[in-house]
């Protein structure tokens, strides 16, 4: 390979990078004082309670949700894969109805901009506002989009960082979901 293939070919990986993984979310600022520091999480642990107010007007709180099965997902409106996926929770919500407690917490950004997008798109399932990033610090990752579905025991089955497209995501986490109901 010559040396102009191999800038283009750097440009394009980095393109594609920027397409499958948003970085971000949250308060990313160095916590100073004596509040809680969460720790990334895994497969097989418990995930952190939040109580998070509803676009709709409602309110989600985790521990409420025992005994189903929950997707978190965090995202924001300017992160191509966030909303290229967003199709695939509407999908999700309108196939599993009250069975899924799916969440779709965005990520610090202000309620007009939230708002708008949902407007926009004619979205009808659970989004969540998360203005000052309070929710997403307990949930630490690399990037966005960050999907976490909890199983009915109420521990971490399956953690997913990025995005490929709304049919393909749709597919991902239909058989993760459908593998934790049975």
């Amino acid at each position: 390979m010559n040396k102009k293939h191999v800038k283009c070919f750097s440009v394009l990986a980095a393109i594609a990078a920027m397409l499958v993984l948003c970085v971000g979310c949250g308060n990313n600022e160095k916590n100073t004082d004596d509040a809680e520091v969460y720790e990334e999480l895994s497969e097989g642990d418990i995930p952190p309670d939040f109580t998070a107010e509803l676009a709709d007007g409602g309110s989600f709180v985790l521990s409420e949700m025992s005994d189903k099965v929950v997707l978190i997902n965090f995202w924001a409106t300017w992160c191509p894969p966030c909303v290229g996926e967003m199709p695939a929770f509407q999908q999700l919500y309108d196939e599993y109805g009250d069975s899924l407690a799916l969440i779709a917490i965005d990520c610090a950004e202000d309620k007009e901009t939230v708002d708008k997008f949902i407007a926009d798109n004619g979205y009808t399932f659970p989004i969540a506002y998360d203005e000052n990033g309070e929710i997403g610090e307990k949930y630490p990752t690399q990037g966005i989009p960050y999907t976490v579905i909890v199983a009915p025991d109420g521990k971490i089955s399956r953690i997913y960082l990025g995005a490929n497209s709304a049919e393909k995501q749709y597919k991902e986490y239909k058989s993760a979901i459908d593998e934790v109901m049975k």
